[in-house]
């Protein structure tokens, strides 16, 4: 796929989550957002029922991502095995990421989570904007440092989301927002390092990503240095091991 093609298939996903899409196959996690769901849940002040229903939604959101990052980042395995896109094709991928975003739409509409659909779209235009970046045409208006931060959008909005749903203060939630800055310094410089899931190159140099290294001139050493601080500073916060 080049970047206008990965750019429709990200509108595609988001429009067809609308559209009452059909699954097609389980997509399996290893339920470490539910986790974070649950450890934050005591800052917030949801129901042991809300809670678990705000898991599946966290859940279905991480299952929409995964398929959908390994597909635009061109990623054939994942977790040691083949990506869902490469046994399901492009087509299948999209419709089953739309799918788990509307079951996860539908339960925040439930719960009365009215940010729902504001955080989704931060995340997925953060996305779009990391493909866009892939034109060779691209032209940077604003300086690389906050682009990335831009980017960073992706994973952090993420966080937030779960911490907001949770109905946490907003020093929590500040946190969680930091926690998915950190979390993606550290994917940023360990995926250089050390690989990842078993793959065999690091997407982010075969597409030319914005990464932290890039957008602030540094190495990967530093940066996972810089990330696993940020972690240490904000685990007391959220209640989490170091």
């Amino acid at each position: 796929m080049n970047w206008i093609e990965k750019v429709a298939a990200i509108n595609s996903f988001y429009k067809k989550s609308f559209e009452n899409p059909r699954p097609w196959a389980d997509v399996p996690t290893s339920g470490s957002y539910a986790k974070k769901v649950r450890k934050l849940a005591i800052f917030g002040n949801r129901s042991k029922e809300e809670i678990e229903e705000i898991c599946q939604i966290v859940e279905h959101l991480r299952k929409a991502f995964k398929i959908m990052d390994d597909l635009i980042d061109e990623d054939e395995v994942r977790d040691f095995a083949p990506a869902f896109w490469v046994l399901n094709g492009a087509e299948k991928t999209i419709e089953q990421a739309a799918y788990y975003l509307g079951r996860a739409r539908k339960i925040a509409v439930e719960l009365g989570i009215t940010n729902f659909e504001q955080r989704v779209c931060e995340v997925i235009a953060a996305a779009r904007l990391e493909v866009e970046m892939e034109n060779p045409k691209f032209t940077a208006e604003l300086p690389l440092s906050e682009l990335w931060t831009m980017v960073v959008m992706k994973e952090a909005s993420f966080r937030l989301f779960i911490a907001e749903a949770l109905g946490c203060p907003e020093n929590i939630c500040k946190a969680a927002y930091l926690d998915g800055v950190a979390a993606q310094m550290l994917d940023d410089s360990l995926s250089v390092l050390y690989g990842k899931d078993g793959r065999i190159s690091n997407s982010d140099e075969r597409l030319g990503r914005l990464t932290y290294m890039r957008a602030f001139g540094t190495t990967p050493e530093k940066t996972v240095v810089l990330g696993r601080k940020l972690k240490s500073e904000i685990a007391p916060i959220l209640g989490l091991e170091v």
